[in-house]
Parts: structure tokens; sequence; C-alpha cells
């Protein structure tokens, strides 16, 4: 009877203390999910000076591992593929961008949701999946089945921090610098490539609340994020202060309609180096439309 005391007595005490281990961890796992790319589907290639799609789409599943109870480390296993469907005869999809990827995260400092900072390193691999000659014999590069390969190490920051004034937003910075290494890279891409590049990345998320019991949504409903991508190096005989070559801006905008749990509708407006493997030498300024689904649960 005495021991059934003690431990009806100690029982909320101990349930507290793992709720707010609980919501600590899942503060910094939620804001590892908040650095991950959200798989979507466009309608169409949208207007600009892209190629005449049915659909570009993302496919990017991750596995969110956890390495430790104090959740100060994390770690994700991903294998994206980037598609494009061209609007074509029999509709055909050439050489999608295969980039499986592992990414490891160290939580330097935080406790709530909206102070939670961590540094990552991610490796991955970018490829095609083809192995025919580099260049068509008239010079022009094989965009069909030429073989396309690289690999990169990604080292940043992340940081989640309260900037606007709002008590239903959460706004979330990454800064990181990529590095290809020179292993197991197609060697065609030697000054037409850049081999190092600085991200940056700034999203938004509006949570709808309920003013009954003053309590939010767990998704949000509207998700704003701004990327930069500053292109170092020597390639296509760019100077340094090249804004039109080095540079590649991406605003999207998503919206979260009432009847839907984890599908957005996205505007995205894109300038900048073409992102699909054997097409980086052109430059895209696109305007596209598309549905996204988000896991930031």
């Amino acid at each position: 009877m005495v021991f059934a005391i003690l431990v009806m007595a100690q029982g909320p005490v101990w349930s507290e203390e793992n709720q707010n281990r609980r919501e600590r961890e899942n503060a910094f796992f939620r804001s590892i999910r908040a650095n991950q790319d959200d798989s979507y589907i466009t309608l169409g290639g949208g207007l600009g000076n892209i190629d005449d799609l049915v659909f570009e789409a993302l496919i990017a599943p991750y596995f969110l591992l956890r390495t430790s109870e104090d959740a100060r480390l994390g770690a994700t296993i991903s294998s994206p593929i980037l598609i494009r469907m061209y609007n074509e005869y029999s509709f055909p999809v050439r050489t999608p961008s295969y980039m499986p990827q592992v990414s490891f995260f160290y939580q330097t400092s935080g406790g709530g949701d909206d102070h939670i900072n961590y540094l990552f390193l991610t490796l991955t691999h970018h490829s095609n999946g083809q192995d025919d000659p580099f260049f068509n014999e008239d010079g022009s590069i094989n965009r069909h089945s030429g073989d396309f390969s690289t690999n990169y190490v990604e080292f940043g920051a992340f940081f989640n921090r309260q900037l606007i004034p709002f008590f239903n937003t959460s706004e979330y910075f990454s800064t990181s610098l990529e590095y290809h290494v020179n292993l197991g890279r197609s060697p065609e891409l030697n000054g037409r490539y850049s081999f190092v590049r600085w991200h940056n990345n700034i999203r938004i998320f509006r949570f709808p609340a309920s003013w009954t019991n003053l309590r939010l949504e767990k998704t949000p409903r509207v998700q704003t994020r701004l990327e930069t991508t500053w292109r170092f190096g020597d390639f296509n005989d760019a100077s340094f202060f090249d804004v039109k070559e080095r540079l590649n801006l991406s605003f999207t905008i998503a919206y979260r309609p009432d009847f839907l749990s984890d599908v957005s509708l996205f505007f995205n407006l894109f300038s900048g180096e073409d992102y699909y493997n054997m097409h980086f030498d052109r430059r895209l300024n696109v305007f596209r439309v598309g549905l996204q689904a988000f896991g930031f649960r």
C-alpha cells in the first residue's frame, strides 16, 4: 500500500518531466523537418523559358533517425528524385535526377519552438543514371543520355527565431556552403559548373488559430520561402560580380485550404541555373503553380 501511494504521488511529476522532454524533442525534430525539401508536382511547365512540360515533380521521402534521448543529435536518410515529363510524343520522362543523401544534425542550443539552433552536414550524390558521352557529335551537350555525375558536401547552420510579432508564426533561417568533391565527378563539368555554392534560406510558417481556446493547429496554413544561391568558381567565363550568371533566386508561397491537411497549393518564381542535371548550362526564368506535400508535424 505504501509503495502504491508513493508511485501515485510521483506519477504526475514523472509525467510532467516526460512531457517537457517530449516537447523539447518535438521542437528539435520539427525544426529538422522544416529544413527538408518538400515533395511537389507542377501543373504544366509554367510561364517562362522552361521546356514544354506535362509536369515537373520532386519525390523527396526521408527517414528521420533519433540518435539520443535528449534529442541533441539527429540524422535523416533520403533519396529524392526529380523528374520532368515532356509534352511530346509518348510523353517521355528523360534523365531524372537521382539525389541520394544522408544528413547529420547537432542541436547547439534551444528549448522551445521559437529558439532552436543546430548545425548540419549533408553528403549527396547527384546523377542522372546515364552513361553515354557528355557531348553530342556536333559538340552540344547530350541532354538525352549524357552522363552527369557529381558528389558534394554541404555544411551549414539552422536558426529558429521569432522575428514577426505574431503568436501564430514560426520563422526559420539556414545558411550553408556546398562543396563538390573531385570524386566520381564528370570531368566535362570543369569550367562549366560551379563546385562551391553559398545557400541562404528563409521560411515563414503561419498557423491557423482557434480563437475559442487560443490553440494553434499543427499544420501551417501559409508557407513562404525565399532561397538564394551564390555560385563561386571559374565557369562560363563569368566575372566575380556577374549577378546574372552567379545568383539563383527562388520565391515560393504555399497555401493550404481548410479541407486539406497535408497538401498545399503553391506559386513559385525562379530565376537561375537550371537544376535538372544535364540542363545546367542554361538559365531559367519561370513562374509555375502546383501542389506541394508537406510533413511538418
